[in-house]
């Protein structure tokens, strides 16, 4: 439970590949003047050539000591960061890992989707819609073909090197490589983001990622 910052339903994502806090409402506070609040912080510790810290799991809680240098990094105006993470009683650790695209998905009558197919990197909202994007591309092909075989060989052609795409976008941040953009033209900083990357040049970024993805207005409407 927190105080609301900015319009009460907004969210922040602070940083850029190597280290990104992100903080939004979930929820109704306890007062009109708060909310129920979830934050993240994510850093990149590895290059992936090494395995994860410590083993995988949904159930893992974080601690405190190794997270805080990281936070401490962070310069929020609309939010007292280190206090809001101080606030919370305890949080989880979710070692976030992909995995090279794979040479094929489909074996027999036997195929693969969502994550057992393409697990990536946890941006841009793509880990459950690319899954219902999969399903969907599979139920069509099932209806279309006259066997089923055929039908999972057309649902791999095109459903593998679209998410394959997605894997490597998400590697370099995906939509919110925008920032990173910026970043590396004005390192130091600036004061107005337009004579550094203008309002055009950004949206083209995101616009991009949105129609890999299959987010698109566009390509949603063919859908």
């Amino acid at each position: 439970d927190w105080p609301a910052f900015l319009t009460g339903r907004s969210m922040i994502i602070a940083g850029g590949l190597n280290a990104k806090a992100v903080i939004y409402p979930i929820a109704p506070g306890s007062s009109p003047a708060s909310r129920l609040t979830n934050w993240a912080v994510l850093v990149r510790i590895g290059d992936g050539s090494s395995p994860p810290p410590r083993r995988e799991g949904w159930s893992n809680l974080g601690r405190r000591e190794e997270m805080m240098p990281y936070v401490a990094s962070f310069t929020i105006p609309q939010v007292d960061f280190t206090g809001l993470i101080n606030a919370t009683p305890e949080f989880w650790e979710y070692p976030c890992c992909d995995r090279d695209p794979l040479p094929y998905w489909s074996s027999g009558r036997v195929t693969l989707l969502g994550d057992a197919a393409h697990p990536m990197y946890p941006v841009g909202s793509n880990g459950a819609s690319q899954a219902i994007l999969d399903a969907r591309c599979l139920a069509d092909m099932l209806a279309r073909s006259e066997h089923p075989r055929q039908a999972l060989a057309a649902y791999e052609r095109q459903r593998l090197p679209m998410t394959a795409d997605i894997v490597a976008s998400n590697r370099r941040g995906g939509p919110e490589g925008v920032i990173d953009a910026v970043e590396q033209l004005a390192p130091q900083g600036f004061t107005d983001v337009d004579t550094i990357l203008n309002y055009e040049a950004r949206e083209a970024i995101v616009r991009g990622y949105a129609a890999k993805a299959g987010f698109a207005a566009r390509v949603v409407a063919r859908q």
